[in-house]
């Protein structure tokens, strides 16, 4: 007789689970990307003197301009994007891309990004 009890609360439990698992509710929704209108651009791009400018455009003004040299491994930069609060990427991530960015044009000669990215 005890063995018919266990047998049952285990099924029962079983059941319960089940019934747990489908009536849950689900995360079912949709992600909306939207452009905020914040652009990075690579005005120069010198690959004898492995010398990149990146810069980070809102509105037609620029915020931040980051003078990279492969050369003497040295970044520096102008201006700032703190202004622009959540509608851009924080400082740093742009200058590590900016770095990454102009590695990449200078080992596959690329002088016009804009030409290789439309190309793409």
């Amino acid at each position: 007789m005890r063995i018919i009890r266990v047998i049952q609360r285990f099924l029962w439990m079983a059941v319960l689970r089940v019934w747990v698992f489908f009536k849950r509710k689900k995360n079912v929704g949709y992600t909306l990307f939207v452009p905020t209108g914040v652009r990075h651009q690579y005005p120069e791009v010198n690959l004898k003197e492995q010398k990149v400018i990146g810069t980070v455009i809102y509105k037609n003004r620029i915020y931040m301009k980051v003078f990279i040299d492969l050369k003497e491994d040295t970044v520096n930069v102008e201006g700032s994007v703190d202004e622009l609060g959540d509608l851009s990427m924080a400082k740093e991530t742009y200058i590590d891309m900016f770095k990454r960015e102009a590695k990449f044009f200078v080992e596959n000669k690329i002088s016009n990004p804009e030409k290789y990215y439309e190309e793409k």
